[in-house]
């Protein structure tokens, strides 16, 4: 019975941590994204985390550009490996474009060819408008300020993961990591240093 418990709790908690981030699972047989199921491509932004997850076969090393011709702009693909021993990786691209990859392994099975799109995090910078935050001291060490502040600011790691959610002009992020981030209120986002 103990054997069934934690294996339950093993796979419970393997299907929980693969949903957290826009996947693909790729198998011979092909790509099944999420949370879409119907299309081999994601629409991601700059730094959001992606999971690939084995399916079912061997290994599949998921490397640029497809037989076709299409390649990754502006930069190329970084390969990411995925084996029954190695089930799943999680990486972030870091620069906006478009990215094509295939199965190193079985490159001619279009089954395997998949794209991600990465978009800009936009600064919310509408022309006609002027934005009213000011946001300091950056770099910051413990109190970050956000003059202006109506609503809601949310406080981001590179790797696209929320750190930070608050309604106050001043934020402690004193126990944050050192490192870039990106805060983002409503439609803006600015990006600050952590010392």
């Amino acid at each position: 019975m103990k054997n069934i418990t934690l294996f339950t709790a093993i796979l419970l908690t393997s299907v929980l941590s693969f949903g957290q981030n826009p996947s693909m699972t790729i198998a011979h047989s092909g790509i099944v994204t999420a949370p879409s199921s119907n299309d081999k491509s994601l629409t991601v932004y700059v730094g959001d985390s992606i999971d690939f997850i084995h399916g079912s076969g061997g290994s599949h090393p998921m490397t640029e550009g497809w037989q076709t011709g299409e390649i990754s702009t502006p930069i190329t693909f970084s390969t990411q490996t995925v084996t029954s021993s190695n089930p799943s990786t999680t990486f972030a691209l870091n620069t906006a474009g478009t990215y094509y990859f295939h199965c190193g392994t079985n490159p001619g099975n279009t089954n395997n060819w998949g794209k991600i799109t990465v978009l800009p995090i936009t600064t919310g910078i509408d022309e006609n408008k002027t934005v009213e935050y000011k946001i300091y001291p950056n770099p910051v060490s413990n109190i970050l300020t956000i003059e202006g502040l109506k609503g809601t600011s949310e406080i981001y790691n590179l790797l696209g993961k929320k750190v930070i959610e608050s309604n106050s002009q001043t934020i402690n992020i004193e126990n944050l990591p050192k490192g870039n981030y990106v805060i983002k209120i409503g439609e803006y986002s600015s990006t600050f240093i952590k010392n």
